[in-house]
This record gives structure tokens, sequence and C-alpha cells, in this order.
């Protein structure tokens, strides 16, 4: 059945603020205004920029803590402005346009609310690091409470968004970024007792709530967010049908995601409960990588994007078994209650690197090298052009970082080997942002051409070949070329594979007209 998604920036807003908006999708191939399409695309860039920010500022605390001035101050630093600061601004923004996009009804608040909640998020990490280094519990508290302020009115948002939902098909899927909010606040709170803990001497204590923090943090807030966001967004990327059992799955498995993250958040009361917890979380886990490889056989992941998010989950689930295993076979030492703790934590924190550079900045990667050309527009052939600028030799990019990631985290090797290998590694890795910039640049240029134009067109999510049960979903998106004839092509309007391949523009990216991410004015 067609589950209607509108034309972006047309009508369907509840209560449009102009009236005049409801003509805009009067006709299929009606053209939106320039200011509206303009002003959303500053909107996206701004909001991703924050994002970007906290990438850089990660980047630079990271090489002065390996070689220069903050040697002293150890990894927890850089690693928690990458994880808190940039994976948190990006789910942040980019969960509350999967919630729009799925439930296809405004968000609590708009993009005013979106906006203070991004704002208020990196506010918060602003003070939570600031107050951790510099031992001021009461600067730390503040920036925790302000983070998870942040988190739960996005839970709210959320929540009102889904009962006002009208049950399309893809609506459940939702739910995952709810409970990753929530997920979210009790890891900062988590956080902040793991500092409390250790400030008054209780290392026991200490332990304890680092490993309920990391793993909840890590494997609920982020793991939950991923695997719902690639339900949808894996068969987008490979621009081809969704596996019609997958939503479906999906559901059933987010709580056992659930209850294996908590399990082995619990881990550091009990060593066995971390081998029992990783278990039930990838049985959870399954429910959307068992539709994501069958997807993945059809039509495999060749261009940058694809290739690196298949990377990333295979670094994920290699690290949710290393910490099963390592915390398990830990409590065999027999050192008690207080061993099972301390031996936890080694564990994690010997896994904490692959996690934060081959899971998380690899994903966010990935989608960036994907989202960059769709968030900027400007027309077919600027498409075409931009998605070729961010798939610039993809396969060395990704088989460089992930080998020299790989060389870097193998404890058995000597550091300077190890250091070579997370230079190498976070050099190529860069070009993500080098690429963005050039699609920046490349835009500006081509924008004088006036080459803007927009058609509604319809992207089918169901099953794959012939099979029934399949929805088409109608989205804004650029005009269809004609086939594609090369590499860099696959990323044009039209994909690479079937006559009824639709045309670029996806149902997840375009976003109906009643996302909270945009006004039209």
């Amino acid at each position: 059945m067609p589950v209607p998604m509108g034309v972006p920036g047309g009508s369907g807003r509840s209560g449009d603020r102009q009236g005049g908006n409801r003509a805009s999708t009067a006709a299929p191939g009606a053209r939106r205004p320039p200011a509206r399409r303009h002003a959303r695309r500053t909107t996206q860039v701004r909001r991703n920029a924050v994002v970007l920010g906290w990438i850089v500022l990660a980047a630079v605390l990271a090489v002065l803590v390996i070689g220069g001035p903050l040697a002293s101050w150890g990894t927890w630093l850089p690693l928690h402005a990458l994880l808190l600061g940039g994976i948190g601004s990006a789910i942040t923004v980019w969960s509350a346009h999967f919630a729009d996009t799925l439930l296809h009804r405004p968000a609590l608040g708009g993009a005013v609310l979106l906006d203070i909640r991004l704002y208020a998020h990196g506010a918060g990490t602003l003070l939570v690091l600031t107050g951790i280094t510099a031992s001021a519990q009461a600067l730390a508290l503040a920036g925790v409470a302000v983070v998870v302020g942040a988190a739960l009115t996005g839970v709210l948002a959320i929540a009102v968004q889904y009962r006002r939902a009208v049950a399309p098909r893809l609506a459940a899927l939702a739910v995952h970024y709810a409970v990753a909010l929530v997920l979210l606040a009790t890891g900062a709170a988590l956080g902040y007792l793991t500092s409390w803990a250790q400030a008054r001497g209780s290392a026991h204590a200490s332990d304890v709530f680092y490993v309920a923090h990391t793993t909840t943090m890590v494997l609920g807030f982020v793991g939950t967010t991923v695997l719902g966001t690639l339900t949808v967004l894996w068969p987008t990327m490979l621009r081809t049908k969704m596996e019609p059992e997958a939503p479906r799955w999906t559901s059933r498995g987010l709580p056992l995601i659930v209850l294996g993250a908590a399990l082995m958040a619990l881990s550091g009361l009990g060593a066995p409960l971390a081998g029992a917890g990783a278990v039930v979380y990838l049985v959870g886990a399954c429910g959307v990588l068992v539709p994501a490889f069958r997807t993945a056989r059809r039509v495999p992941p060749t261009s940058f994007a694809t290739a690196s998010a298949a990377a990333a989950v295979i670094w994920f689930l290699a690290c949710v078994v290393w910490m099963g295993a390592g915390i398990s076979t830990s409590a065999l030492d027999g050192g008690g209650i207080a061993g099972d703790a301390s031996a936890a934590r080694d564990v994690i924190h010997a896994v904490r690197v692959p996690l934060a550079a081959g899971f998380a900045l690899q994903i966010l990667a990935a989608a960036l090298s994907y989202l960059t050309p769709v968030m900027l527009g400007g027309g077919p052939a600027t498409t075409r052009t931009t998605n070729a600028i961010m798939d610039r030799a993809a396969a060395y990019r990704v088989v460089t970082v992930n080998a020299c990631l790989l060389l870097a985290v193998l404890a058995v090797l000597p550091w300077q080997v190890r250091l070579s290998g997370a230079v190498t590694s976070g050099a190529v890795a860069a070009y993500v942002l080098v690429g963005m910039g050039l699609s920046g640049r490349e835009l500006v240029r081509r924008a004088r051409g006036g080459n803007d134009d927009v058609v509604a067109v319809s992207v089918p999510v169901g099953p794959p070949g012939g099979a029934t049960g399949g929805a088409m979903l109608p989205v804004g998106g650029r005009s269809p070329r004609p086939a594609a004839t090369s590499g860099a092509d696959r990323a044009g309007a039209a994909a690479d594979s079937g006559a009824s391949t639709p045309a670029r523009r996806d149902p997840v990216l375009h976003r109906p007209p009643s996302d909270s991410g945009e006004t039209d004015e």
C-alpha cells in the first residue's frame, strides 16, 4: 500500500505558518521555492557543522595527548569529545530527522526545540569535559544535568510524536531513538557517579560505575541508535528495496538489545553476566544484521559509505564478543567481586579505542559521506559530482583505514608500529572532512548555473524482486537522469541496477513536510 511521505517543503505540517504553503504540493512536479530550499540546506549545514567541530576538537586533543603537552591526561578527554560530543550531537540531529520521516508527523517543538537540544547537549558536554578534567565535581554535575535534560526532552518529543502518528508501517522503528535517548541519560548519570566515587576514594564503586557507564553509552545509546537506523538506511544507501521482514525483526530485537546491554552493564558486579549479556545482545542485533546481510548479497556494498558502514559493524560485533569473552574469563582469576569489577574495567579500557575509532567514528564517516551530497543538493549534475568526490579511492581508503587501525590496536606489536598505524589511519580517514569541503566548493561553483530542479519521485521500500507486500514511498527528489555509465555515476539520481530502480533521492534522507528539523519560512 502507498505510504505518503510528501514532497519536502510542501504541505502536511501541522498548521502551516504561511497559508500559501499548501499549494506547493498540489502537483507532483511542483517546484519548491528556492528561498525555502536554500534555507533548509543552510540549516542542515549549520547543524552538521557542530558535529564536525566536535570531531576536529577530538582529533586535536588526540594529537596533544599522543605526543604533546597533554600526554599525562590520557585518552579520556579526546574519547569523550568524540563520543559524547561528536557522536552524541550527530545522533541528536539525525534521530530527530529519522523519527520525523518514520512517523510522518511534526515533532514537538519543531526546529526550535531541536536546535535547543543540540546546543544544550554541546554546552553540557563542554561542562562535563571541563569539570572532570579540572576535578570540579559541581561543574561536571551541572553538565551531566544539562545532557540528561536535553536527552529526556528528546524522549518527550518522540513520545508525543509517536502518539500522534497514524501507525505508518515503519513507525515502530522510531522507538529505538526514544530508548537510545533514555540510555544516554542513564549513561551520563553513571559517568558522573564514576567520577564521584573515584573522587571519594572508592575504587571498587568507581570500577562498577565505569563498566556500567561505558557499556550503557556504547552498546546502549550508540549501538541501539545505529542498529535501528541501519534497518532503513542500509538498503537506502545501497539504493535497493528493504527486506520485507526487516522492520518486524528489528522491533522484536530491540528488547534483547536493551537486555543484553543491561547485563553487560551489571558485569562489574558479576563477571559471568558479561558473557550472557553479549550473547543476548548479539541475538537481538541479528534482527537487524540478518536482513542487512541478505540485502548486501543482492546488492554488494561498493561505495565508500556502504563499505565503511559494513566495516564499522564488523568492528562493533568483534568488540561485543571481545568484551563478553574478556570479562567472563576474568572471573577465572578468583579475585572476588572487587577483582571482577577491576578486571572488567581493564577489558573495557582495552577495547575503548576500537569501539570509538573502528565503530563509532567509522559509522559516522560513512553516514557523512552518504549524507553530504544529499544535504548539499544542487541538482542532478552537482549531486553526481559531489558523490564522486566523496567516493574517491573508496576501496583504498576503507582497506587502509581498517588495516592500519588493526595494527594500532594489537598490543603485541611495538608501540612505534601501533603509533604509525594510528597516524596513517587517521590521516586517510580525514579525507571525509576534505571531501565535504570540496563538495561545498563544487556546490558554490555550480550554484550560479541555477540547475536546482526538484521533482517528486517514488522509492520502493518492501520485498526484493517481484515479491508482494512492498510500499512505494513518494518523496521529493532530483530529476532522474538516464542510465548510469560509470562508477561515479552510482551516486546520481538513478541507481545502476534494473529498469525499476528509483531515482537517487530516498525516503529517509528527504524529509516529510512535518519534519521538525526545518521551517517553512
